[in-house]
């Protein structure tokens, strides 16, 4: 793998003889690549021929035939997420390392280069991982770890003595500074966002703490002797930790007034911001993420740390206990405090009593399910409560397969919301969850991890536009990544800083299939923007979303739920609300990088 700060994609020549490179994203699989026993299914759209050949990348040589006679080139039928009548092209029998691509002779269709080895992932876990940093309130970002993505002066500096916003009471001025930006935006919050990033990020590190060794991210913490992903959780968890009032309550958000756009670096964003009134819910993402956390600082040596989190979990979980309103979040809350401390017994009886686990379904990536989850880990666990939330885990396994599609990781049409991405991520953890808790319902462990799989194949091009989710993926082998996401700092077109950098593809990335939407659409915008950088590598973008309320068309109008989505961020419109589609945010980045975890090589 390149460096993550060197973009050039790998490239094939193009020479007399040889077969053309587009058009590209006509059998869309993987664009990252596969281990050499997974399944290889790419898809199509159009019929691709009976003899499909797998070429390799460099030379060309065809090197694997399969043929429609044999069954592995079948018509499917029409997918009803994407509108596509679909084909599938199986050639798992591909094993050997190496980079090839799919082609098709009669119909000259062609894949996007891919790789097949023992370790294709960890350039994505890493980069995803990565973006936390960028995230981070208060500091500067520096050029020796930020890049081509530096601010070398410190952003809201204000932070350090933040006042009550106006209706909210007034408890003079606290230093809130810390944190992760919430999402394309700099404000900062105590809610699912938090929630998603922290238990998501923690689970990995508790699956598989070998993959996150101290010096894995280029972040200034390196070499201090701990895991570079706990160095980073700790940067929120500490200003969590400020949110927290005396009582055990917790301000729920700091906030710019109004509709202030953040300026871009974030260092010139001036725009005043203040603190609000704490809430049940985001009582609920503080005592749990602490809770959990406590735990896993523990477990890694930071007993002090853990010590200072388990106090600020039990006092959040007193105040949280005491009030009437019941959101989920509270219940994910007793969960984990009951996993830190079993003599809790308050947290033991919510727990059991919050809810009638025996009818009330369970959905992947909510706080009841993570409550289920946590809870199957807990050694005092009572039988009768353990036996029933396992038949509810596999419930919505049962769901999760039913719901599929023929790109083979489908979700509910109702899943195709705003943030879809952390939905589809969020399904392929709890099925990973479930072959480890024995809670498979009508399948198998071995399906369930095979399909969390495919999903995570969603997110690297195996889908209706072969999109890869994640931004500027070039130099780490993966072509038809996102070039253009709504973020204050690298992706807002109201600001030459950002537009002239980082909204748009480098000219010197190769990338024929690029822009993605051609022509105008109905407000005039072209989609082929081009900037010095691009975005840093591995954001996560909200994904196709069905309930889009913005009037662009594209992604308005598209019909089928699969493809509500286009690489675009321009607002030169307010109506066009690409923030809807593109807006990349801390609650996707967790569950993708637990899922991407889950297949990297340990």
């Amino acid at each position: 793998m390149a460096a993550l700060g060197f973009l050039a994609c790998h490239r094939v020549p193009t020479t007399e003889g040889q077969a053309p490179r587009e058009p590209f994203a006509a059998l869309r699989l993987d664009n990252l690549g596969y281990r050499p026993g997974d399944a290889k299914v790419a898809v199509s759209a159009t019929d691709p021929g009976p003899v499909i050949e797998v070429r390799r990348g460099a030379s060309e040589e065809p090197v694997l035939q399969v043929i429609a006679s044999d069954g592995l080139v079948r018509a499917k039928g029409q997918d009803a997420a994407s509108g596509d009548d679909v084909w599938w092209v199986d050639v798992s029998a591909l094993s050997a390392p190496g980079t090839y691509y799919v082609w098709s002779p009669s119909r000259r269709l062609r894949s996007y280069d891919f790789v097949v080895g023992d370790d294709v992932y960890r350039g994505a876990l890493r980069a995803a991982l990565k973006t936390f940093y960028w995230q981070r309130c208060g500091v500067a970002k520096a050029k020796a770890n930020a890049l081509d993505w530096a601010d070398e002066r410190p952003c809201h500096t204000g932070d350090t003595s933040t006042l009550a916003a106006r209706g909210h009471k007034d408890r003079g001025p606290k230093d809130l500074a810390g944190g992760w930006h919430d999402a394309g935006d700099y404000n900062k919050y105590v809610w699912y966002s938090v929630s998603n990033a922290i238990l998501y990020l923690l689970r990995a590190w508790e699956a598989a703490p070998e993959l996150f060794p101290d010096g894995f991210l280029d972040i200034p913490e390196a070499g201090n002797g701990v895991s570079d992903l706990l160095d980073e959780v700790k940067w929120e968890l500490d200003y969590l930790l400020k949110m927290q009032l005396p009582d055990g309550s917790v301000l729920s958000r700091v906030h710019a007034a109004g509709d202030a756009n953040g300026k871009a670096p974030p260092s010139t964003d001036d725009a005043p911001r203040f603190y609000e009134d704490p809430t049940v819910d985001g009582g609920g993402v503080f005592t749990g993420s602490c809770a959990l956390a406590s735990r896993v600082f523990t477990r890694a040596g930071q007993g002090a740390y853990g010590a200072r989190l388990k106090a600020a979990a039990l006092a959040g979980w007193t105040w949280l206990v005491a009030q009437p309103a019941h959101p989920e979040e509270k219940l994910w809350a007793a969960a984990e405090v009951f996993r830190l401390d079993p003599t809790v017994e308050s947290a033991r009886s919510y727990l059991e009593r919050g809810r009638d686990w025996s009818k009330a379904g369970l959905s992947a990536g909510h706080y009841a399910a993570h409550a289920a989850v946590t809870h199957l880990r807990t050694p005092e666990a009572g039988r009768d409560l353990a036996a029933a939330l396992r038949v509810q885990i596999g419930l919505e396994v049962d769901r999760l397969f039913h719901a599929d599609d023929l790109y083979r990781n489908g979700m509910p049409a109702t899943s195709y919301h705003w943030g879809s991405n952390s939905k589809r991520a969020a399904a392929g953890v709890l099925l990973l969850d479930a072959a480890d808790l024995a809670a498979t319902g009508s399948h198998t462990a071995a399906q369930c991890r095979a399909h969390a799989l495919d999903l995570l194949h969603f997110f690297h091009g195996q889908n209706a536009l072969g999109m890869l989710y994640l931004t500027n993926m070039a130099s780490l082998g993966g072509e038809h990544s996102s070039w253009q996401v709504f973020h204050h700092w690298f992706g807002q077109s109201q600001s030459a800083y950002s537009r002239a950098r980082y909204a748009g593809k480098p000219a010197r990335i190769p990338e024929p299939d690029y822009p993605y939407f051609a022509g105008s659409d109905n407000h005039g915008v072209r989609d082929d923007k081009a900037s010095s950088h691009g975005p840093p590598p591995g954001f996560v973008p909200g994904g196709p979303n069905r309930d889009y309320s913005g009037d662009a068309r594209p992604p308005a109008g598209a019909g089928a739920p699969g493809r509500f989505y286009r690489d675009w961020n321009d607002q030169r419109s307010w109506t066009a609300r690409t923030w809807e589609i593109t807006e990349t945010s801390i609650g996707y980045q967790g569950p993708y990088v637990a899922l991407v975890a889950a297949f990297v090589e340990r």
